[in-house]
């Protein structure tokens, strides 16, 4: 038989090298990664050098609202004695833990509101925190009550909050709680190991309250569903929707998350 129409052992090929073509991805995708960076900061930069025009209008109503704010305050601690009705307020109830959501103020041009929103970690606009039910958080929400919903939350409201919700603040950054084992690097001194050592802290305001609550960062949640139902402007006693709900806010945060 001739050799012409024999089958060579080794077929025909072009040797690849794994190595070198995953080398050549890698490079790829961090160049797009880089690219995608620069693009992202050359947008910043240009739009903090933009000027955008103002009317002077926007100004002066920026200080009308300033003034107003400034003006319901001091008529607040004129008309009555806050100090001993929040007192009071915080010991008829039984309940030790307060959930208070901010609302409204996208911009807030009043000092004193501004500050104690800084205070109490809800810088933007629908941040959720956990407080004690005390006198001195009592005060505080009487001052910013028109901006914000608060009530008492219930064990189901503090666990969906916390599973769909929940970051920790780890070394000044925002971190997804992904693990018992970061819980217990961070809070293991305290005797809290998991996160359901967690929601009974908060729930039960524990004496650690105060590290675990600051272990958390504040909650994110959204519009709710449907919309408010009622005006915003109007207090929740008197037939709207900000101030104090009672066990009504665990239904409103069920729309929000």
């Amino acid at each position: 038989m001739s050799d012409k129409y024999a089958v060579p052992n080794k077929l025909p090929g072009k040797t690849v090298s794994v190595l070198k073509h995953r080398k050549r991805r890698i490079q790829q995708d961090k160049s797009v990664l880089e690219q995608k960076r620069t693009e992202r900061i050359k947008r910043l930069r240009k739009a903090k050098t933009h000027h955008k025009f103002r009317r002077a209008e926007s100004f002066v109503m920026g200080y009308l609202k300033a003034e107003r704010t400034s003006k319901r305050i001091r008529q607040t601690f004129l008309r009555t004695n806050v100090t001993e009705q929040s007192a009071k307020s915080a010991a008829d109830t039984n309940h030790k833990l307060l959930l208070v959501m901010r609302h409204a103020g996208k911009k807030i041009f009043d000092k004193t509101t501004s500050e104690i929103f800084k205070t109490l970690r809800m810088g933007q606009r629908h941040n959720a925190v956990f407080l004690e039910n005390n006198k001195e958080n009592q005060l505080l929400l009487r001052v910013i009550e028109p901006y914000v919903v608060y009530g008492f939350p219930t064990l189901s409201t503090i666990r969906e909050l916390l599973f769909k919700k929940g970051f920790a603040n780890i070394d000044g950054k925002k971190t997804a709680i992904q693990s018992n084992t970061m819980v217990e690097e961070q809070l293991g001194d305290k005797g809290v190991i998991c996160l359901e050592d967690i929601i009974h802290e908060i729930y039960t305001v524990g004496p650690n309250f105060a590290a675990v609550n600051e272990f958390l960062c504040a909650f994110m949640l959204s519009s709710p569903r449907d919309g408010w139902k009622k005006k915003v402007s109007v207090s929740f006693k008197r037939g709207g929707e900000y101030g104090d709900r009672g066990n009504g806010i665990n239904e409103l945060i069920a729309r929000c998350l």
